[in-house]
């Protein structure tokens, strides 16, 4: 005889339920029967009870009648989270449905792209991977990646009942736990470890999506600049032509496709909060996904309940940085930067984490999630995202969500930044000594690279030797912004920003300027995204010679380059930046500047003198000469030489594509410090 009585079949043994808050369980059954619903209690740790204890044993029961379509719900009321097991069982006629190991607890939603759906086993060592799941109380709600199930489903135009291929998993169940999303685990673990309660992920994050396939339909086609946007990216489709795309990598794109199919079934389940990670496949269009996220905001929270009546919080994670091509240094830059605005807009409990400082390097192991699109560094943001949940929503001693400046003052001619969110002030990792990544601008509205100081742990000091009247300021505005370094004690990095939104020539970094590194994570070409990594930041082009970098001896910042150099037969040696890399945008434009300075140290006691060599204009290849070669006394001391740049035509200080330091030493060998290189106008 077919069953009658039908629940979604994420209803299930092992799964937890949000705390404090009811939650809804639904199905079907005969219309006009009753159904009977009883919820029971035994202590953890299995010790017996008295019958009189009201904590313990049978703690609900409920009934509800099936509408005339068969249809039913009742909410379980509102019951504080704990490591009891519960057992749910639900009568109808003479059928019975029984769940047991059902935990009260916190439960969150894992949502977005392919960063978020980057799963344990390609983040975690093969040996690392049972040290990390571990945890029997943790659940993970997996589903069908892309919400169908089987090779010939397709999306519904109308939101689902159920979820396809649903399934509890246990944080301990390694083998299974190994495909959860590395970011959201590590969250639960962290979350679990704190509060000391269960924590439920549902995970529903899919690689390659758009924010208006995760949106309802009455958003995507209520708000014109939504609907707009995706008729103009040929995504939309209406009930005739629904589905008139090949295969499901075509048709998920379809407005509210993931919308209906992995969201909507989970309505009147309650949750603590959303993990949103998402942006890649929308990050050139920032107006439109601000309106596209308000929508999806207000449209979840129809779906999902959540203690104390402001709605499920929202922690967003920025983009890490990555080179999109040749459009412009700072459109991702751009589009975190409407993250941030979102933070403050959104009308439920919002945070909001930077990723640039986290590492950038791939993995190879698992082919599907190689490649400098999914760095492997995942676990650290499940932590950061557990920081700010604590000071958001559980009312813990901690930040609310990343630093961010909060106040500039105008102190002689510097900049005096202020930020909020710091319970322990602000620090420079790796024992650095410079704070990196500000620029600045004075009435021409021509950004510089800055010079900043920490003071006091709690503010930062921004300025330049040349610029009296300070108009505004940018901290880590480039989309490869993974050198800024300024982070809070909390282990959360400031949130990127500018002071103003006035037009202005901006310019990507020039780290290189500093002398302190050897390597650079770049792209060497767009055409070969494979070869991003790690690349020299130096070369030495004539003569034989080593770099390396000295902390110890240096004019500013955390080293200088020291240069050795030995050949018998020439007296000249040379070294250049690395300015030729696809995702340095080059050439480089020195128009602004008429002056090239650069600091050296002569160890040697001999003399010595240096010339500047460039490569500009149409021809990038042939060097010469900028100004006269410049004599190194033999002085224990740091010493400034300075290049006039003015033997270049305007033409050619925009397209700058090499410049070469030539050193000449008639003994053939020696060694020097280099540092501080600063561009100056007149």
């Amino acid at each position: 005889m077919r069953k009658q009585l039908w629940l979604p079949s994420f209803y299930s043994s092992g799964m937890i339920l949000q705390q404090q808050v009811s939650n809804q369980v639904r199905g079907r059954g005969v219309p006009g029967s009753v159904v009977l619903f009883s919820l029971d209690r035994e202590p953890a740790d299995g010790r017996s009870v008295s019958p009189l204890d009201s904590q313990y044993g049978r703690i609900f029961t409920g009934r509800t009648t099936c509408d005339e379509d068969g249809r039913f719900a009742l909410d379980i009321p509102p019951l504080d989270g704990s490591f009891d097991p519960l057992t749910l069982t639900i009568e109808s006629g003479k059928e019975a449905v029984k769940f047991v190991d059902l935990l009260l607890g916190e439960v969150w939603v894992a949502a977005g792209q392919s960063n978020m759906q980057m799963p344990l086993a390609a983040c975690c060592k093969p040996e690392q991977l049972a040290g990390i799941t571990n945890m029997h109380n943790i659940r993970i709600l997996t589903q069908s990646p892309d919400g169908l199930t089987g090779k010939n489903a397709v999306y519904d135009f109308h939101p689902h009942d159920d979820l396809a291929e649903a399934r509890w998993i246990y944080g301990d169940q390694t083998e299974l736990a190994a495909s959860v999303s590395a970011i959201a685990y590590s969250f639960a673990r962290e979350l679990q470890l704190d509060l000391k309660l269960p924590v439920a992920i549902l995970e529903t994050a899919l690689g390659g999506t758009h924010i208006h396939a995760w949106i309802s339909r009455r958003s995507a086609d209520g708000q014109s600049a939504i609907r707009q946007h995706i008729e103009k990216l040929g995504y939309h489709r209406d009930e005739q032509t629904w589905n008139m795309t090949g295969g499901s990598q075509g048709a998920r794109h379809q407005p509210a496709a993931l919308f209906n199919s992995k969201i909507a079934p989970l309505a009147g389940l309650g949750i603590r909060g959303v993990l949103w990670h998402h942006g890649e496949s929308d990050y050139q269009y920032p107006d439109y996904y601000q309106a596209a996220l308000h929508a999806l905001v207000s449209d979840w929270q129809t779906i999902f309940r959540a203690p104390g009546g402001r709605g499920p919080g929202f922690l967003i994670a920025q983009l890490k940085p990555h080179f999109f091509g040749h459009y412009g240094f700072d459109r991702l830059a751009i589009f975190n930067e409407m993250l941030a605005a979102c933070h403050h807009s959104l009308k439920v409990p919002t945070a909001l984490i930077p990723t640039y400082h986290l590492p950038l390097d791939y993995g190879q192991g698992l082919p599907e999630w190689s490649g400098p699109s999914h760095p492997t560094a995942k676990m650290v943001i499940g932590q950061n995202l557990k920081t700010v949940a604590l000071g958001l929503l559980y009312q813990r001693k901690a930040p609310a969500s990343a630093p961010e400046c909060a106040d500039i003052e105008i102190i002689g001619g510097k900049l005096m930044i202020s930020f909020d969110n710091l319970i322990d002030g602000l620090y420079l990792p790796d024992n650095s000594s410079r704070v990196r990544g500000f620029k600045i601008c004075g009435p021409d509205r021509i950004f510089h690279e800055a010079q900043a100081r920490l003071l006091y742990g709690i503010k930062v000091l921004v300025w330049h030797d040349q610029i009296t009247d300070p108009q505004a300021v940018s901290y880590a505005h480039a989309d490869l912004n993974q050198f800024a370094n300024l982070m809070s004690k909390d282990h959360l990095a400031v949130i990127p920003f500018r002071s103003d939104r006035i037009p202005s020539r901006l310019s990507p970094p020039m780290e290189w300027l500093h002398c302190e590194d050897l390597k650079l994570w770049c792209c060497p070409n767009f055409a070969h995204p494979e070869q991003t990594g790690w690349h020299p930041a130096w070369r030495v082009e004539r003569g034989e010679g080593r770099l390396t970098v000295e902390p110890v001896n240096k004019s500013q910042g955390d080293g200088a380059l020291f240069f050795e150099y030995k050949q018998a037969d020439t007296t000249e040696f040379s070294l250049e930046p690395m300015l030729g890399y696809d995702s340095q945008f080059p050439p480089l434009d020195l128009s602004a500047y008429d002056t090239l300075a650069i600091d050296v140290f002569n160890p040697d006691q001999q003399f010595k003198s240096m010339s500047l060599l460039a490569a500009a204009g149409q021809d990038v290849a042939e060097l010469f000469l900028l100004d006269d070669r410049l004599s190194i006394p033999p002085a224990l001391r740091w010493q400034r030489l300075a290049f006039s740049l003015k033997s270049l035509t305007e033409t050619e200080k925009k397209s700058i594509h090499r410049l070469v330091f030539l050193l000449e030493d008639k003994r053939g060998k020696g060694s020097l410090y280099l540092d501080n290189i600063q561009l100056a106008w007149s």
